[in-house]
């Protein structure tokens, strides 16, 4: 039995290391695991009754009172711990105190009354663990509250005694031929026999060779058997030695092998495999679908993500609501939708992987998770009161993981745009939900390496697949004061649009004329020529008070991993991104042949300035107020606008201040500019899908 124990809670945290938990083999090994650490714990049982008996009489009744007391606690105990953990509201957010004390006084009672029967006490708490009702997350709750103390104080006291009571040089020449002929049998055995269980589940053989080499893996449990069995006089020290030797390796090897066996390129070759066969069986979706994935890291981000969100429901929907509808706002809305598209919306919640066991738990348990995260709760009611098709998805992963989280999701669901919050100064996570009553938007006038680093990633390897676009809520959807109530998404609503020229600047046009098939949406588009030569359009924003700017602001910034490119290009290219901008312009609001510039609810304007970015920033500040929108470019592929910009934006930069030391970097000159500019509407920075410079 000892060469044959599976530790779940080591694969556990070895499978989520290595992003393989959501996998047909990681979902093959752990649930393998659980299995068998059950019945590992039910024989532990059985050995022991029948050491501790005087005859195998006494050990029968031994080992079934104890399944008795074991029905006693799932069918008596359970429930009155369910009834304890509403009455004590510990299903709606952490265990109180008072539930923390009734369940570890449960614990010690259930491993007192196993003693007593002459089954080891640590029995007993493996049964309460077992019943331990998982409803509400209550299960993680209390392993977040107890864990830091076990992690810190008593495993390490455990693993000190264990290796106290193993003596290796006591094994000589001899007994390191049993440690190696051991080491390969339970290696070999285990592999064997799992392989082709998992080879019988329909898995390729080397995907069930990985889950033998899972399944191999020692841990925890098997330390508590051996000093259980040591204790009992079960086995001698020199057997004991011989196995946490064997654990030890077994253990060790484990991680390299998988790795070997099961590289990321064969998981992605498997993985792609897979998902054609699912599309080949699912309805194509059309080019001109909207299919939007909004990334939702923190619950402040909330409020303006489902404003956002419900402003973006096809009019359909709104004309299908709406109940005072006059036959002139249904003219004016056939002509401003000229084909007919779906929305639909894909929502990926982050959540942090740290090194806790509470954190793999949540992992191991997304669906119950997703049950009660407030955030995906909200969404889902979106998708049931409106006619958006919400698609809701948890991801567990580490900092470093969340690009290719979010990469993986854009690709599995064909995703064309992607909104990602702005989280300034914060983590790029939430830290543990407090019971506050408010969650609106702070200001954040510096970034945040991480924030700053996570959002250029999403940038730089998102944007290959998809649009790209970060939301900086300044008010937009936040929750009023005075009604406590998320204000009305389809109340009037003002769009400024800059454009400056780019992929980026017509990709936020694109999306602006999105919005024209709401209603109540008026939109104003400002293209600012630059001029050598001042035309009268100049503006110079001077701050109310004097900003202070230390000389050395820019060798201050930190390193980030990545940095907007900055690198010249010719002047054909250059020309023809200005055909390209021509041509788009002509098209969709010059000409009176558009669908957009027939709209009476949108406004353009083409002017020209020595000082670009000022002058739109002081139109904006005209036009545009707190719970409005202005749309960007992030201006990433315009090398032009970037180069035109730079002496213009370090002037602004001298005299109103930095908004934060890498906001630029992530979000680019324009941005900043509205930033720190004193524009209180919220902003939309936009990126395009990257490809080529178009053809006209």
């Amino acid at each position: 039995m000892l060469v044959k124990l599976q530790a779940f809670p080591v694969l556990a945290r070895i499978l989520s290391e290595l992003k393989l938990m959501r996998t047909p083999v990681g979902s093959c090994a752990l649930n393998s695991a659980v299995g068998d650490d059950i019945t590992a714990w039910i024989l532990l049982a059985l050995v022991i009754a029948i050491i501790n008996a005087s005859n195998y009489l006494t050990a029968l009744y031994s080992f079934l009172i104890c399944v008795g007391w074991t029905l006693i606690v799932g069918f008596i105990v359970r429930p009155i711990l369910l009834k304890l953990i509403v009455l004590t509201n510990s299903s709606q957010s952490s265990p109180s105190t008072l539930m923390v004390a009734i369940t570890l006084s449960v614990v010690l009672l259930s491993g007192f009354i196993t003693n007593i029967i002459g089954i080891h006490y640590i029995f007993g708490g493996f049964i309460i663990g077992v019943v331990l009702p998982h409803e509400g997350g209550f299960a993680v709750g209390i392993t977040e509250k107890i864990e830091d103390l076990i992690n810190v104080l008593f495993i390490p006291i455990y693993f000190t005694l264990s290796g106290l009571k193993t003596n290796i040089s006591d094994l000589g020449a001899a007994g390191w031929g049993w440690v190696i002929l051991i080491i390969v049998v339970a290696m070999i055995g285990k592999i064997t026999g799992c392989t082709l269980a998992a080879r019988a589940t329909g898995l390729t053989f080397r995907e069930a060779l990985t889950v033998g080499v899972f399944m191999s893996c020692k841990g925890l449990v098997e330390l508590i058997i051996l000093n259980v069995g040591y204790d009992a006089s079960i086995i001698n020290s020199k057997v004991f030695s011989i196995m946490v030797v064997m654990a030890l390796v077994t253990t060790f090897l484990t991680t390299p092998l998988a790795t070997y066996l099961y590289p990321t390129q064969y998981q992605k070759q498997m993985e792609n495999k897979r998902k054609k066969d699912l599309e080949s069986k699912e309805s194509p979706h059309s080019k001109d679908d909207l299919r939007l994935l909004v990334v939702l890291n923190k619950v402040e981000n909330l409020p303006a993500m489902v404003t956002f969100v419900q402003l973006l429901q096809h009019n359909d929907v709104l004309n299908n609501k709406s109940t005072s509808k006059n036959s002139e706002e249904q003219s004016e809305l056939t002509i401003t939708k000229p084909t007919k598209s779906t929305m639909s919306v894909y929502v990926l919640r982050l959540i942090e992987l740290t090194q806790r066991m509470s954190a793999v738990m949540k992992f191991n348990e997304i669906s119950e998770t997703i049950l009660h995260d407030p955030i995906m709760n909200m969404f889902s009611a979106i998708s049931q009161v409106s006619s958006v098709k919400v698609d809701a998805k948890l991801a567990v992963a580490s900092p470093k993981d969340f690009c290719p989280e979010i990469t993986d999701r854009i690709q599995d669901a064909d995703i064309n745009l992607v909104i990602i919050p702005w989280g300034g100064a914060g983590e790029i996570v939430d830290t543990p939900i407090e019971n506050d009553d408010h969650h609106v938007p702070r200001e954040k006038k510096h970034t945040s390496p991480h924030v700053a680093t996570f959002v250029q990633g999403i940038f730089n390897e998102a944007a290959n697949y998809a649009s790209v676009g970060v939301f900086v809520d300044r008010g937009f959807g936040s929750i009023d004061s005075n009604t406590r109530t998320i204000p009305n998404p389809m109340g009037y609503l003002r769009v400024f649009v800059p454009f400056f020229g780019g992929a980026d600047d017509r990709e936020a046009l694109n999306f602006a004329f999105k919005l024209l098939e709401y209603p109540n949406v008026n939109i104003t588009v400002l293209r600012i020529i630059k001029s050598d030569q001042p035309t009268g359009n100049e503006v110079t924003l001077k701050p109310e008070t004097q900003v202070e700017v230390p000389d050395d602001d820019e060798k201050n910034r930190p390193p980030l991993d990545r940095q907007i490119s900055t690198i010249s290009i010719s002047e054909a290219v250059e020309n023809q991104e200005n055909k390209v901008d021509e041509s788009f312009l002509e098209k969709n609001l010059k000409s009176k042949t558009g669908y957009p510039a027939r709209n009476a609810r949108i406004s353009y304007q083409e002017i020209s300035s020595n000082t670009p970015i000022q002058t739109a920033v002081e139109r904006a500040r005209e036009i545009v107020h707190r719970k409005d929108l202005v749309i960007v470019g992030r201006s990433r592929h315009s090398h032009a606008n970037e180069r035109h910009h730079h002496g213009e934006f370090r002037e602004l930069i001298r005299n109103l201040g930095s908004y934060g030391n890498d906001t630029y970097k992530s979000l680019g000159y324009v941005s900043e500019a509205f930033l720190v500019g004193g524009v209180v509407a919220s902003l939309l920075v936009l990126q395009a899908k990257n490809v080529e410079v178009e053809k006209k």
